[in-house]
């Protein structure tokens, strides 16, 4: 419903992936109070969520706002959405006291990706 929305409205898919992206940063830089204790790998399926929505509005903007076809929709999202969660850890570790850069977030991040660029290529396959 969501995603139909933003069809309709192009220029919207832009704004919400900026949006979305800068909300992003600033959950994944801000500066933890306590340490929370999640339940094993918690931590790396919310970062396959976190970046398989990024991916989802991200190819749906190159895509849709962007006229992209499908095949370098998918490389640019492929791209943008692991260079950003790479610069992300970097960040974590040079900016922040109480986070540190995790290479198995990086491919949690990846795998988001992936399972979004697929699932999106399955959607729009004649397009």
């Amino acid at each position: 419903m969501i995603i139909k929305h933003l069809l309709a409205h192009k220029s919207k898919i832009v704004f919400v992936s900026i949006v979305y992206s800068a909300i992003l940063t600033f959950f994944s830089l801000k500066e933890q109070p306590i340490s929370i204790k999640l339940p094993s790998q918690t931590d790396k399926l919310l970062h396959v969520l976190a970046y398989f929505v990024f991916s989802l509005f991200w190819y749906l903007s190159y895509k849709f706002f962007f006229n992209f076809n499908k095949k370098k929709s998918s490389i640019n999202t492929f791209i943008l959405s692991v260079v950003f969660g790479i610069i992300i850890e970097v960040l974590q570790e040079q900016l922040t006291n109480n986070r540190q850069a995790d290479v198995f977030d990086v491919v949690a991040n990846t795998f988001g990706t992936i399972l979004a660029v697929f699932m999106l290529n399955l959607i729009f396959k004649d397009r």
